[in-house]
């Protein structure tokens, strides 16, 4: 259930910065979270992506929280792990989200792996969102880059590949859902051993949760080159090739040979759009 995010908005006495020498906090006020937090965090607009979530059940994560921390982990290029341990236990990245006292919230990798696929999955059925839900963002970014007299291309990223990326990562969790279904449906004794490691829950750590945004291109590769070998494996059985498992694995690949003219195994370039296969894909 989608509920706007306002507690940065209430002081408390608890607050780690009440406890700082006044050497660590005027560091603090000069660093880059307090422009973090008043330029960006501050002035995102989170009801947009309200249409990602119902109407009932738990309360969803701050929204402005993961976005924040989608932009801090392409920026410093943390893998997720990294960037929930700096969640956890960096002062700078709690202060730049609104959070002021550390261990005030839990974040975990499936909060980081769900907020990416309804993200990826909603802009695939509704590609006009695409500019309501984040283009604020982009610009926020900008300002606060200028502000905090951050150079993207040292970073090696700018407002532009901080998208892709983004898109990037939800492909990867979509390619990943729909490898992992078809090769259950497969019987053990023709799973090959590649197969059989990708159900390990070490495959989808090093794949998901352990890799930086500079490196989710060649994941990517990994994945769709595994999902071409399930469907060469489906294919060539009569039952498993009439399976809904199969439909869908065949339809996401089908769509990046028909519509991205430089697909080819091993050397995948992507674009987002996929609304053909994410209609057979939500279906279940």
């Amino acid at each position: 259930m989608f509920r706007e995010n306002k507690d940065h908005l209430q002081g408390s006495i608890l607050e780690s910065t009440n406890w700082m020498s006044p050497g660590i906090k005027k560091k603090l006020e000069k660093s880059w979270a307090p422009i973090f937090y008043e330029h960006i965090f501050c002035k995102i607009d989170e009801k947009p992506f309200a249409a990602l979530y119902s109407d009932t059940g738990r309360p969803s994560f701050p929204i402005n929280i993961l976005l924040s921390l989608e932009f801090i982990k392409h920026l410093k290029n943390y893998t997720d792990d990294e960037l929930i341990d700096n969640f956890n236990f960096n002062y700078l990245v709690n202060y730049a989200v609104g959070i002021r006292t550390l261990g005030e919230l839990n974040l975990a990798e499936k909060t980081l792996y769900n907020f990416r696929s309804r993200v990826y999955q909603y802009l695939l059925q509704n590609p006009e969102a695409e500019d309501p839900i984040f283009g604020q963002f982009i610009q926020l970014t900008k300002v606060f880059a200028q502000l905090a007299g951050i150079t993207f291309e040292e970073q090696r990223m700018d407002t532009t590949m901080f998208m892709s990326n983004i898109k990037k990562a939800g492909r990867i969790v979509l390619a990943y859902d729909v490898l992992c279904r078809a090769i259950k449906a497969i019987p053990e004794h023709l799973q090959s051993v590649n197969l059989q490691k990708a159900l390990e829950a070490e495959f989808k750590t090093n794949t998901i949760f352990r890799t930086k945004p500079s490196k989710n291109s060649s994941k990517l590769d990994v994945l769709l080159n595994l999902c071409q070998e399930t469907k060469d494996i489906m294919g060539s059985d009569e039952v498993l090739a009439s399976t809904n498992e199969f439909l869908f694995l065949e339809q996401m690949l089908q769509y990046y040979e028909k519509y991205v003219p430089m697909f080819r195994l091993g050397s995948h370039h992507l674009l987002h759009g996929c609304g053909h296969f994410q209609k057979a894909h939500s279906a279940e």
